[in-house]
């Protein structure tokens, strides 16, 4: 083997031995089926990054005050913030020393409506009046 074939050799076997510090974890719904293009938002960091189609995300970096990416926090503790439109929001405090963390998967549950009775007789007189321009098109337009 050549000395540059060694150097290079070593070289890769001292990058693949580095540790890679970073934060893991997964967004799922109620059923256990991911949430895709869910927020996560960690601080302090000033980082929100959004979640794959998997619901996978990972958090390899912090920003400071200027919006320059720096190297996570060791020994820090850190909140992390879940939401989408249409789910109630999650959170989670967590304390990192290095390495990769993974969290626990964090589930989010949908919004609900409450229909309820209005109360009294609904009389039509006093809503406005719906000619054809007053609502949507079932012709697609």
């Amino acid at each position: 083997m050549t000395r540059s074939a060694w150097v290079l050799a070593a070289l890769l076997l001292a990058s693949g031995c580095a540790k890679h510090h970073a934060i893991l974890g997964q967004v799922i719904d109620r059923n256990g089926k991911p949430i895709g293009r869910a927020n996560v938002a960690l601080a302090p960091g000033n980082v929100e990054i959004i979640t794959d189609d998997d619901g996978r995300f990972m958090i390899d970096y912090l920003r400071d005050a200027e919006g320059t990416r720096v190297k996570l926090g060791r020994r820090t503790d850190y909140k992390v913030e879940y939401f989408k439109v249409g789910y109630h929001p999650s959170e989670a405090a967590f304390y990192y020393k290095n390495g990769e963390l993974v969290l626990d998967p964090v589930t989010l549950t949908e919004d609900t409506i409450h229909v309820s009775e209005a109360g009294g007789q609904f009389d039509p007189a006093t809503a406005p009046d719906r000619g054809q321009d007053g609502g949507g098109s079932y012709e697609g337009e």
